[in-house]
């Protein structure tokens, strides 16, 4: 079993360095863009990326699931035939769509949803574009995760964003194109990829012809799975159009600049899910392969501890740096931090949705996902309007911990009747706890300066031994250590 983690973990780490040096080029935009745009313009740009989000589940039609429950190791003929199927079902469905958004452009600009104006049309043209070329290369990518190709999945997943970074500086910052010059270069960069992908593209030609009713067999296993990831998307991204729609663009922009702080949580939750299901896929068939996922849920637990109490207890002097045009982020914005905790609590949760998801996955009962994702996004719709009147971003931050901690729960109680696992949950318990009560003394001890920074810097290290001895030696080890 420790052999099997330990490639999860090496996989984990490939798709780790790739999503961090990604996601930290792309989290260097947040300060920046402080710097150049208004919070109302950057309002704007979050409610656009939201839509795109949006768009970009209908245009999968599930397929990506599909793909990778049809992908079976060996079978280069019948992987070949899956992944023709899916890439022409998804290229097909984005030309409609898109083609259909560039002549509404008018219509969708000046819905209460985005709230551009008439002069937003030409936006939702250029935004178009992006869900188009993402769905192109969807399935590819899914190629190389089954794969077990991290090395090229990383590559070009940091190659889009490394294109992107560039012109988003040369559009903004030299052109000063503004709200246009980001999303032009979130077009290039996703065009990026997409170009490098052409040639597998074309080289796939199975011999043959593809297995009777492989395309009604991969719809019928995607399919559910899209109301499942429409609603999971509007759990996490239709707070920015309901706040549009409650507040303004300017507190949606603070909203936004401080939500991507808790970037940390949120790149280990995204990487620990791309070696994930791969890894579980292969290893359902194996004789301690509950006994292997549950681990792997504990030890999940204590990662996103650690990350929790480091961007938590540092986060206030990590946006007081210099950095280009004032301070890493600028300070008008620094009044919403408080909301970063939360962020990263509701991360947390969101992947123990992922971690309950295996069995559903293994077992084939796709089915049952849009129960819990369509209660969660009811729950995050109802808790959005509810708490963003009287208690502002904050209010938003919480309603997203409640949709993803009810997500959480149906999915533990749907998969443990359709897969039953033990999970270690005292440990798991034991080690949320240590990091709430160690997260809440960093709170009550005043101290600034330096010695502020040596006082979180211990409680972290008190951590790390804690919750190690927690995962080698259960309990009775910690007990052990507070006793002397």
């Amino acid at each position: 079993m420790s052999s099997k983690i330990a490639r999860l973990a090496s996989d984990t780490v490939i798709y780790g360095v790739s999503t961090v040096l990604s996601r930290f080029l792309t989290f260097l935009l947040t300060p920046l863009l402080t710097n150049y745009l208004v919070p109302s313009e950057i309002g704007e740009i979050a409610a656009i990326y939201a839509m795109i989000a949006f768009v970009g589940i209908v245009y999968s039609l599930g397929m990506e699931p599909a793909f990778t429950r049809f992908w079976e190791p060996g079978d280069d003929q019948g992987n070949a035939h899956a992944f023709l199927t899916a890439f022409r079902s998804v290229a097909l469905l984005s030309v409609a769509f898109t083609l259909l958004t560039v002549a509404l452009a008018d219509i969708i600009a000046v819905s209460p949803v985005l709230g551009l104006g008439e002069q937003g049309a030409h936006l939702v043209r250029i935004a178009s574009l992006m869900p188009l070329l993402d769905g192109l290369v969807l399935i590819p990518f899914s190629r190389l995760r089954m794969q077990q190709r991290p090395r090229a999945f990383a590559a070009l997943r940091l190659l889009s964003v490394v294109v992107t970074f560039i012109f988003t500086i040369l559009f903004v910052v030299v052109f000063r194109w503004r709200i246009e010059g980001a999303l032009w270069a979130g077009v290039i960069g996703s065009l990026t990829t997409f170009l490098v992908f052409v040639p597998g593209i074309v080289r796939t030609r199975p011999s043959g012809t593809p297995p009777e009713g492989l395309f009604g067999q991969m719809l019928r296993f995607g399919l559910p799975t899209v109301p499942s990831n429409f609603s999971s998307i509007m759990v996490q991204v239709a707070d920015r159009p309901i706040m549009l729609m409650l507040t303004s663009s300017s507190v949606v922009g603070l909203y936004q600049t401080n939500f991507r702080l808790a970037i940390p949580m949120m790149m280990f939750v995204t990487v620990f899910e791309y070696a994930w299901k791969p890894f579980y896929l292969t290893h359902r068939h194996d004789s301690d392969a509950k006994q292997t996922f549950s681990r792997v849920f504990t030890v999940f637990t204590a990662v996103c501890g650690a990350l929790f109490l480091i961007t938590a207890l540092f986060i206030g002097t990590v946006v007081q740096l210099p950095f280009i045009g004032g301070r890493f982020v600028n300070p008008d914005y620094w009044v919403g931090l408080g909301i970063v905790p939360v962020i990263m609590f509701a991360y947390y949760f969101n992947g123990v949705f992922i971690n309950m998801a295996a069995g559903l996955n293994i077992e084939k009962r796709t089915g049952f996902f849009p129960l819990a994702t369509g209660v969660a996004a009811v729950v995050s719709i109802v808790a959005t309007w509810l708490l963003v009147p009287p208690f502002g971003i904050m209010g938003a931050a919480w309603a997203k911990v409640i949709a993803y901690v009810v997500s959480a729960i149906i999915l533990y109680v749907v998969s443990q009747r359709v897969y039953p696992m033990t999970y270690e949950w005292s440990k798991v318990l034991a080690i949320v706890g240590l990091t709430a009560a160690l997260f809440a003394a960093a709170m009550m001890i005043e101290v600034t300066g330096s010695a502020a920074i040596i006082v979180r810097l211990v409680i972290v290290g008190l951590y790390m031994l804690l919750s190690f001895s927690l995962l080698k030696g259960g309990l009775g080890a910690v007990k052990g250590i507070l006793r002397r």
